[in-house]
């Protein structure tokens, strides 16, 4: 939905990522380590010049969400994005998804799922792929992720015994 803007007259707004949004995505982000890794500027600078959707939530002028979103074949060096690539000719991997504290639980999360998933069937990619955090543990995340009709397929230590991630496969009709 490139250049398109997802919004109700009340509700909070979904729309492509500028890069006047940077420092907004940044707190974002990090406010939200250790659910997603952490970032500095040039390396969300690369991660956004190698991703095929990122789109932020817009609540009353403030970014109080947003993902990133990536398909096979990008140059990634992402040991999880690594494993789903081995695994899937053609899939739709979610990098990170990260919410602000009062953003969360208002349905956000299932509509950039949602659309996530109408691009990944109209491009004819089968699989909508994600990690969360097991060590720790991200207890909301995968239950949110269980709701959305994920399936855990295998669990993994990608950065040592301190750090173990669930590896989720939602199905695309």
């Amino acid at each position: 939905m490139i250049g398109r803007t997802m919004t109700d007259a009340t509700g909070p707004s979904i729309r492509d990522y500028t890069p006047k949004d940077a420092a907004a995505v940044l707190a974002l982000n990090q406010s939200n380590v250790p659910e997603v890794g952490t970032l500095d500027l040039p390396r969300l600078e690369k991660l956004i010049g190698q991703a095929d959707w990122v789109p932020v939530v817009e609540l009353g002028g403030e970014i109080v969400g947003f993902a990133i979103l990536l398909v096979e074949g990008t140059d990634y060096a992402s040991t999880n994005y690594g494993w789903f690539q081995d695994r899937h000719e053609r899939f739709y991997y979610v990098d990170r998804i990260a919410l602000g504290p009062g953003a969360r639980g208002q349905g956000l999360g299932q509509t950039l799922y949602r659309e996530a998933v109408r691009r990944a069937s109209e491009a004819g990619r089968s699989v909508l792929c994600a990690e969360v955090n097991t060590i720790p543990p991200n207890e909301p995340s995968l239950r949110f992720h269980e709701r959305f009709g994920f399936t855990e397929t295998t669990r993994r230590c990608p950065y040592g015994d301190e750090n173990e991630v669930a590896m989720l496969e939602k199905s695309i009709p």
